[in-house]
Order: C-alpha cells, then sequence, then structure tokens
C-alpha cells in the first residue's frame, strides 16, 4: 500500500509541498543509467581537468556516485527536490568533493557556475501515465513554460562552452529561446516516449532530438553550428 511504502510516500508528500517546483515526482534511479552520455560528457570535457558538475534531480545519489567514475577529479554537486530521497544521499561514502543541497534555485546558483549539468529524466510530468492514456496535448498539465524556465535557469548557471546533458524531456530543448545549441554527436538519439511542441501538442513522427546542448556566450550571437527540428539537422551560421 502507498502509506507503507517509503519512496512511494515521499513522491506523494513531494508533489503536495512543491508543486510549484516540482517537474517529475518518480524517485527510480540506478548505478550508471546513461553510459552513453556519461561516456560522451567525458570525452567533451577531457581538457578540463576538474570540471564543476551538477546532477540536477539526482534522486538517491546514484547518478552523483556513478560520475564520479567518469570524472575522478571533478567537484560534484547533486540537487535534490525530495526530502527522503536527499537525506538517502547524506549516507553515501564520504568524498569531499561531493556535496549533496536541496534543490531551490538559490542553493545551486550558490555553488556554480557549473561546466556540465546532468538533467536525467527530470523535466517532464507523469510520462507512463501519458503514454498509457494516448494524451496528445499535455499543455495543461505540464505546460511548456514550466519546462522552458527551467531549461534557462539551468542553461545561466553554465559557465560559456558548458554542457547541459538531457534525456526523457516531454518537450525539446531546441525549442527553448536559451543561449544552448546542440552538440551533434553519438548522442543524437530517436526521441524515447512522445515528445512535445510549445502548444503542448504530441509531434509525430517521432522526431530525432538532440541529448547534449553547449553554452554560447549570447552576448556575441550564435557560433557556426547545428539545429535540430523535428529530426532534420540544419546547418545554421550567422
Amino acid at each position: 500500500m502507498l502509506l507503507y511504502d517509503r519512496r512511494a510516500r515521499s513522491e506523494l508528500i513531494t508533489r503536495w509541498t512543491r508543486k510549484n517546483a516540482v517537474h517529475q515526482s518518480n524517485t527510480v534511479t540506478w548505478l550508471d543509467r546513461y553510459p552513453q552520455l556519461f561516456a560522451a560528457a567525458q570525452t567533451e570535457l577531457s581538457e578540463n581537468t576538474a570540471p564543476a558538475i551538477l546532477s540536477f534531480g539526482c534522486s538517491s545519489g546514484e547518478e552523483v556516485v556513478s560520475l564520479r567514475r567518469y570524472f575522478p577529479s571533478a567537484r560534484l554537486v547533486g540537487a535534490e527536490i525530495n526530502a527522503v530521497q536527499l537525506a538517502a544521499c547524506m549516507h553515501l561514502a564520504a568524498d569531499p568533493q561531493m556535496t549533496f543541497i536541496r534543490s531551490t534555485p538559490a542553493a545551486i546558483a550558490e555553488l556554480g557556475p557549473y561546466d556540465a549539468i546532468f538533467c536525467m529524466a527530470v523535466l517532464q510530468r507523469l510520462p507512463h501515465e501519458v503514454e498509457r492514456r494516448g494524451i496528445r496535448n499535455i499543455a495543461k498539465r505540464y505546460p511548456f513554460a514550466r519546462f522552458s524556465d527551467e531549461v534557462k535557469f539551468l542553461a545561466d548557471q553554465l559557465r560559456p562552452g558548458g554542457l547541459l546533458v538531457t534525456d526523457h524531456c516531454q518537450y525539446r530543448v531546441e525549442d527553448v529561446d536559451a543561449p544552448l545549441r546542440p552538440v551533434v554527436n553519438a548522442t543524437l538519439s530517436l526521441a524515447k516516449g512522445p515528445r512535445f511542441d510549445p502548444s503542448g501538442e504530441m509531434i509525430a513522427p517521432q522526431p530525432v532530438v538532440a541529448r547534449m546542448f553547449r553554452r554560447f556566450d549570447a552576448r556575441g550571437g550564435h557560433a557556426e553550428g547545428e539545429m535540430i527540428r523535428l529530426g532534420v539537422i540544419e546547418r545554421m551560421e550567422d
């Protein structure tokens, strides 16, 4: 029963008490969940000997522990909105370069800026229910503005040239007006589950999406890059 399942109870409490901040309340995770994305980020950051990395929505900390294997000298920060899962993080092996914080904009900004932010399976709302029920417009249950505001906040926490790594989003980062451009590498993928446009309508056919983005200096405009739109890679030169 829900009342006797500590994890499920904590997820319900989080939805009630942090309803204006929470995106995905499901906290299920496991070690090395995204090896392809972790390895790709390791390659992109290979010249940075001690990067600052944020795991945004770190749940019970397995993602942060996994990132330590790929980035042995990094300063790692795990931010979690669920109080029970955050408490679980505190029981992990001591690491002076690993910090866990309650996920608030002020706490995240205080420890930044970051060379990479991992936002994995966070920017979505009840995705399994949406897919199971065949819901074709999610605007009322999860407005694009909620997604867009969070992506913009995360972009602001990156150093120029820093990476935003995402997966399992219901909207596309490419549709957000933020100083981010896709990194066109092996992380390009057919979307996992349905994707929706800014009006909340389901995109068909299933698009190819980028899962890694690099922050550029907005004051200098776009550098030569690539833009992914509806599964089509278009060259973009300003």
